[in-house]
C-alpha cells in the first residue's frame, strides 16, 4: 500500500496558531468596540461573491489578483476587499434604513499576490463604512475613527498621509480622454512618481497596444505621398464611426484590396480606424503626463503644500471647491485633538482602487525593523452605490484596518495569552465529578480552566499544566473529596494550601489578580 502523501498549506496562506491567534482577536475586539461606541454596527458578509462585482467595480489592479473561478456556469471570486460588499448589501437590503447609517466589519480576504513581509495571501480586515453623507465633517469623522483606533490599540507614534483624486480626475476628463485611459493613469499617479515615466508607459503599451503610438501608414496607402495621407486620416478622423468604417471598405474595393482569407475584413478596418482616432490622443496624454509630474510633486505638512496646489487649480482653471472642501476637513479633523504634526498631504498618491472619487488616506507606522509600513487605508466612493443598482446617488466613505500589520507594529506586551488561567487535575476516576464542578464554577466567573481528561500520575499532570503555561493547578483526591476542599497549587511559586470549596472560586480570582 503505498505511504500518504504529506499535504502542505497552499503558498502564501498560513496556519495561525494560538498565541498569534489569540492576538489578532484581541486587536479585532478592541477595535470591533472602538467602532461600536461610535455608534458603527457590525454585519458579516459572505467571502465568496460574483466575480463580476469585483471586475467592474474595483478595477483590474485587484481583478488580476482575483481568485476567481467558474462553478455551475457561474463565475465567483474570493472576496479581495470588502467595501465592494458592503455596498451590494446595502443596495439590496439596506436602502430604506435613514442615513447616515454607519457599519463596521471583520473578516478575511484573499489576493493572489507575492507573498512577502507583512503581506499574505490571505489576511483579515477590520473596517468602517460611513453611507449616506458627504462634505468636510463626514471625512473627518472617518479620519479621527482610522486614527483613534490605532490609539485605543496603543498605537501613538504613526502618520496619516491625505490625498484626493478629484483634481486629477476633472483634469483629465476636461481633455477628453477616453475613460480606459483616464483609469490607467489615475490608477498609475502613485507610479509615475516611485517608477518613473518611462515605466509608466510602458505599463500602458502593455496593457492596452491601441496606445502605443501614432505609426498611421495604412496598408493601402503610397509611403511616398505622406501628404495625401494625412489629408484622408484629418477627413476619416472628422466622421461618424459609420462613415468612417464604410468609407475605408469602399476605398479599399475600390482599389480592388482584399483582406487576408484568415483575418475579418471588419475587425482589421475597426483597429485601423481606432489606431487613427487614437493617435488624437497622444498630445492630451503628454499634457496629462506633465499635469500629473507637477500634481505629484506637491507633497508635505498642509501649510506647505496648499498654496502649491491653490496656484495649480487656478493655473488650469480647476473646480476651487475642492480644495476648499479639503481645508475645512482639515480644520475639522483639528477640533478631534488630531496633531497636526503627523498629517502630510500627497496629492501623488492613489490607492489603486478605481471606485474613490475625493478624499483618500493612509496611515503608516514603523515596523520592529524601522521600516514604514502601511496599518489602514481608505477613502471617499460617492459613485459606487449609484454603479451597483442603487436607487438614488449615496455618497460613501470608509476605510479599513489590516489586523496581521497591526499585530506586527504593537509592544510585545500586548499579547493575551491563550493558555488555562487554572488546570484542574482530579487524581482519580471518583473525583472526576467533582472536577468537572470546579471548573463550571470557575468558567462562570469568566476564568479559562483547562481540566485534565487522561489518565496521567499527579507528577506527570502537573508537569503537563505547567507546559501548558496555567498560573494555578487545582488538584482534588479522596481527600479532598471527602473533606469538600481542594489543594490550590501556585506554579509560579509552588506553594500549595488547602482551600475549601465554598471559597475556592473567591480566592482563585484573587490569586489570578496578583499575578496581572
Amino acid at each position: 500500500m503505498p505511504s500518504a502523501q504529506k499535504i502542505t498549506a497552499l503558498r502564501g496562506m498560513r496556519d495561525v496558531f494560538s498565541a498569534e491567534y489569540a492576538r489578532y482577536q484581541a486587536i479585532q475586539a478592541r477595535l470591533e468596540r472602538h467602532l461600536r461606541l461610535h455608534s458603527y454596527i457590525a454585519i458579516d458578509l459572505p467571502i465568496l461573491e460574483n466575480t463580476e462585482l469585483y471586475l467592474r467595480k474595483s478595477g483590474e489592479d485587484i481583478a488580476d489578483r482575483l481568485y476567481e473561478f467558474d462553478f455551475k456556469s457561474r463565475r465567483v471570486a474570493l472576496r479581495p476587499e470588502v467595501t465592494a460588499s458592503i455596498l451590494r448589501a446595502y443596495v439590496e437590503r439596506l436602502q430604506d434604513e435613514p442615513l447616515p447609517l454607519r457599519i463596521q466589519y471583520s473578516g478575511p480576504v484573499f489576493r493572489y499576490e507575492k507573498p512577502q513581509q507583512h503581506r499574505y495571501r490571505q489576511f483579515t480586515l477590520t473596517g468602517a463604512e460611513l453611507l449616506g453623507a458627504d462634505g468636510p465633517r463626514a471625512d473627518a469623522e472617518v479620519l479621527h475613527l482610522a486614527c483613534s483606533g490605532l490609539e485605543q490599540l496603543g498605537v501613538t507614534d504613526y502618520s496619516l498621509t491625505i490625498g484626493h483624486t478629484a483634481l486629477l480626475e476633472e483634469f483629465l476628463n476636461r481633455l477628453g480622454l477616453r475613460k480606459q485611459l483616464v483609469n490607467f493613469l489615475l490608477r498609475n499617479m502613485e507610479n509615475l512618481r516611485k517608477r518613473g515615466l518611462k515605466a509608466v508607459l510602458e505599463s500602458l503599451e502593455t496593457i492596452y497596444p491601441e496606445f502605443q503610438g501614432a505609426a498611421l501608414a495604412a496598408e493601402s496607402a503610397n509611403a511616398n505621398d505622406a501628404e495625401q495621407s494625412q489629408r484622408l486620416i484629418n477627413v476619416l478622423r472628422e466622421m461618424t464611426d459609420s462613415e468612417a468604417h464604410q468609407a475605408v471598405t469602399d476605398f479599399l474595393h475600390s482599389l480592388n484590396i482584399r483582406i487576408a482569407a484568415n483575418r475579418d475584413e471588419g475587425e482589421v478596418i475597426e483597429r485601423l480606424l481606432r489606431k487613427i482616432r487614437e493617435d488624437q490622443q497622444a498630445p492630451k496624454l503628454q499634457l496629462a503626463l506633465d499635469f500629473m509630474q507637477r500634481l505629484g510633486d506637491l507633497a508635505g505638512a498642509p501649510a506647505d503644500v496648499l498654496p502649491g496646489a491653490r496656484a495649480l487649480a487656478e493655473e488650469f482653471d480647476l473646480d476651487r471647491d475642492i480644495l476648499m472642501s479639503l481645508e475645512r476637513t482639515l480644520n475639522c479633523l483639528a477640533e478631534y485633538g488630531e496633531s497636526p504634526g503627523r498629517t502630510q498631504l500627497d496629492f501623488g498618491m492613489n490607492r489603486g482602487l478605481h471606485y474613490y472619487t475625493g478624499l483618500i488616506f493612509e496611515l503608516h507606522a514603523a515596523a520592529p525593523d524601522g521600516e514604514p509600513i502601511q496599518l489602514a487605508g481608505g477613502g471617499r466612493y460617492d459613485n459606487l452605490v449609484s454603479t451597483l443598482g442603487g436607487s438614488e446617488p449615496t455618497p460613501a466613505a470608509g476605510f479599513a484596518y489590516g489586523i496581521e500589520r497591526l499585530d506586527s507594529v504593537l509592544p510585545s506586551d500586548n499579547d493575551r495569552s491563550p493558555e488555562p488561567a487554572v488546570f484542574v487535575i482530579p487524581v482519580a476516576e471518583e473525583d472526576y465529578a467533582a472536577g468537572i464542578g470546579i471548573a463550571a464554577d470557575l468558567r462562570a466567573q469568566g476564568i479559562a480552566v483547562e481540566m485534565s481528561i487522561v489518565d496521567r500520575t499527579l507528577r506527570r499532570s502537573l508537569r503537563h499544566a505547567d507546559r501548558r503555561g496555567a498560573a494555578l493547578v487545582v488538584i482534588i483526591g479522596e481527600d479532598e473529596r471527602r473533606q469538600r476542599a481542594a489543594i490550590l497549587r501556585d506554579m509560579r511559586s509552588h506553594q500549595e494550601r488547602q482551600v475549601g470549596l465554598a471559597d475556592l472560586t473567591r480566592i482563585v480570582v484573587e490569586r489570578l489578580s496578583e499575578h496581572e
